[in-house]
């Protein structure tokens, strides 16, 4: 069989302190398995890093990965829910001189001008519409740009192969709300209603996967550029991840949904019908989750149409995950020049 079609939707931060390097890793892990895999674009969009730095740190791992590869830079800002206060707190750690010193030895994303480079939208549309049913969107960021897609090809849905999100959180103690989802909720309803074919990883299934600095040493820095340059920029995210979170390393929300492509077993899944909060209050952008099988009481709710229903997953094997990642980042090799 010919690789999978495969465009990764993201929000990248590798380099720049404090911000979480799973988009980092999932890309790498999708470039790591080109015999299930065709990466065959990188869309950014504002979420964990800002648009413009997630197009520089794209860029660079590309770069430093001797890759070329077209990346489109996206939406900067949520279809409705403000950006302030979400640039605010994913932005703080930046500045502050504990983390700057922990990522002292950590290389910065080259500059790159996502100006020049704008339209992820349009390319996703493009795309989907020269290879229908054999594209699949792996969306690990916040959801603009697949909303803006469905908005401007209304068959969108029917013409993307599969679309795989991390995103939502259903009952994760001490969550209200999850990052993805929570920077754009409206744009993550859009999406999970569209009746596109998705798997959904949520937070639930993502705070089941870990890796620790003993993992990362299973990477050989010096096996490829690709390697060294994620090793360099993993461990001091281990460190202010295991400290946060209090466990023993960081967890593996991105890698996981490109993992599930490589090896399904990785997961135990449900079918269920999943829509997102869009009120204000306590529960907006929380996902909600039925079947019809055991809807038992919804008295004076307002149900939002279906066409489909959405695979979650439910259960993670961590060491299957790691043994998937592990494996496909020791055979890369770096391209001949």
């Amino acid at each position: 069989m010919s690789p999978r079609r495969l465009v990764i939707d993201c929000d990248p931060g590798n380099g720049i302190p404090g911000a979480d390097i799973d988009d980092g890793l999932a890309i790498a892990l999708a470039l790591s398995a080109p015999h299930l895999l065709s990466l065959e674009m990188i869309t950014v969009v504002s979420g964990n890093t800002h648009r413009d730095q997630g197009y520089s740190v794209a860029r660079t791992l590309l770069d430093r990965a001797g890759v070329d590869l077209p990346v489109y830079a996206g939406a900067s800002s949520a279809l409705v829910e403000p950006s302030g206060p979400w640039r605010v707190r994913q932005d703080a750690n930046s500045s502050k001189p504990e983390i700057l010193q922990a990522w002292a030895d950590v290389r910065p994303p080259d500059r790159y001008d996502a100006a020049s480079a704008l339209g992820a939208a349009v390319r996703l549309v493009e795309l989907v519409r020269e290879h229908p049913g054999e594209v699949t969107v792996v969306a690990i960021g916040p959801l603009t740009n697949i909303a803006h897609a469905i908005q401007l090809e209304p068959g969108f849905a029917g013409l993307v192969g599969e679309i795989v999100i991390m995103g939502g959180a259903f009952n994760v103690p001490g969550f209200l709300q999850e990052l993805n989802f929570g920077i754009d909720p409206e744009a993550a309803q859009v999406v999970l209603s569209s009746g596109a074919r998705i798997t959904l990883v949520p937070l639930d299934a993502t705070s089941q996967t870990l890796m620790t600095h003993a993992d990362l040493d299973r990477l050989d820095p010096a096996s490829s550029a690709l390697a060294g340059y994620l090793v360099e920029t993993t461990r001091p995210w281990i460190d202010l991840a295991a400290a946060w979170r209090n466990i023993d390393g960081c967890l593996l929300h991105d890698p996981l949904a490109v993992a599930l492509l490589i090896d399904p077993s990785i997961a135990e899944y449900s079918e269920q019908i999943v829509g997102v909060e869009l009120r204000g209050g306590l529960t907006r952008s929380r996902p909600i989750a039925w079947t019809e099988q055991n809807l038992r009481l919804h008295v004076g709710l307002d149900l939002p149409p279906h066409t489909s229903t959405v695979r979650v997953v439910t259960v993670v094997d961590n060491q299957k995950l790691l043994n998937v990642l592990f494996d496909s980042y020791a055979s890369w090799s770096d391209p001949t020049p």
